[in-house]
């Protein structure tokens, strides 16, 4: 899904992706450089009946007018041969373009230098309108901010997706960068028990993740590792003191016979297109 700038006032705050320590100063002509990409979230989570809107900033410089950097979204990982680095500068003339030294030391929310431009995109927007700029002089760099009108929900592609940046200069030269994310689905446990036994307290559950045919809400997730985890008392560390793996109706179950009483609870560590998951916190039954 393409997506171009209308405007509108959107608020601050953001997890950040790599942008480098150092980045330069601006000079006298500056180039043509994406210095950062923001998400917001940065890892967003979906379930089966809400939705997610993605808030994109985008830091540049060099830039031909408000309508100088678009972005596109679409599912699938950056492509391998342009890697995921920041800052990246389009080329001078006779020269290949100059990614980024690397990740760096991430920006931290609102420190983004320079004059800020708040945006909004709309599915088939085909111009922008100018908007407010807040100057700050001798610095140069500018901070697009894109709020997609299209959230992300469950009918999406879970896992990798890339975001695509692309900044213009007044001669006509572009520069494009990429990140990416993981567009992930909730997880749940379900009938979770731990019960002193005569070898030990045995652990049950469930483990459900969102129904990835559409049918149900949720559905029972195969296949999958769970930790178990235990501590003897409220003001105690959490341990984990044994595994299992859940079967063909996600259920899972293990007899710990080492441990009596004390507290339990279930992890779950997620993979790229399902969330992860810590259970409620169990008190042995008798």
């Amino acid at each position: 899904m393409t997506m171009r700038v209308l405007l509108a006032s959107l608020a601050a705050g953001a997890v950040t992706l790599p942008a480098p320590a150092g980045a330069p100063a601006a000079a006298a002509v500056e180039d043509l450089t994406i210095r950062s990409v923001t998400l917001r979230p940065a890892t967003p989570v979906v379930g089966p009946a809400d939705s997610v809107r993605m808030v994109i900033e985008v830091v540049a410089r060099g830039v031909s007018g408000p309508e100088g950097v678009r972005i596109n979204v679409e599912p699938g990982a950056p492509p391998a041969s342009a890697g995921t680095s920041f800052p990246v500068t389009a080329p001078r003339r006779g020269t290949p373009a100059r990614p980024g030294p690397g990740r760096g030391p991430a920006l931290a929310p609102g420190s983004a230098p320079g004059p800020v431009v708040a945006a909004r995109l709309a599915p088939g927007a085909a111009v922008a309108t100018a908007g407010k700029i807040v100057s700050r002089p001798g610095e140069g760099w500018v901070t697009w901010r894109f709020a997609p009108e299209k959230s992300l929900s469950r009918w999406y592609p879970a896992g990798p997706w890339t975001v695509s940046v692309t900044a213009r200069g007044a001669d006509g030269a572009e520069v494009t960068g990429h990140t990416g994310f993981l567009l992930k689905r909730l997880t749940r446990f379900g009938g979770v028990e731990a019960v002193r036994g005569s070898s030990g307290v045995r652990v049950t559950g469930v483990l459900n993740r969102v129904d990835p045919q559409g049918d149900l809400d949720y559905a029972p997730f195969p296949g999958q590792p769970v930790e178990i985890l235990h501590r003897p008392g409220e003001k105690a560390g959490w341990t984990r003191v044994a595994g299992a793996t859940t079967d063909s109706r996600g259920r899972f179950a293990r007899t710990v016979g080492d441990r009596t009483g004390g507290e339990w609870r279930i992890r779950f560590q997620g993979t790229n297109h399902y969330a992860p998951r810590l259970g409620i916190v169990h008190k042995v039954s008798r």
